[in-house]
């Protein structure tokens, strides 16, 4: 695991500390533009995606159609998270009693070129 600052920039710090040693098989980013900058670390390497390393990344924003190959990336309702949040920030504020501490909404992965 590497932490990141959801950069493309840290994207590529985070595969050159991955890369020492043995390198995995495949990433999960935690977001679009920090996997840009994974795979674009992973190709100036010479790894081939998907060959090499599968790169799946987090938001399924335009960026994951911009690069070759695309990236496959877990698709999530961002805006429904926020209302959501909020909420449950406003129960928990007006004291409220919240009996539900997990909630779970509609996600999915949308399959591209970064994986096999």
């Amino acid at each position: 695991m590497v932490e990141g600052d959801y950069t493309y920039d840290s994207g590529m710090e985070a595969f050159d500390r991955l890369k020492e040693g043995d390198p995995p098989s495949a990433i999960l980013v935690g977001n679009d533009e920090m996997a840009l900058g994974v795979v674009h670390a992973a190709q100036d390497a010479g790894m081939s995606i998907p060959d090499s390393i599968e790169v799946v990344s987090f938001d399924n924003t335009r960026l994951a159609l911009m690069v070759r190959p695309q990236l496959s990336s877990v698709v999530q309702p961002l805006y429904d998270i926020g209302a959501v949040a909020m909420r449950l920030l406003t129960k928990l504020m007006n004291k409220e009693n919240v009996e539900e501490n997990t909630v779970v909404l509609p996600h999915r992965i949308e399959k591209r070129g970064s994986t096999k």
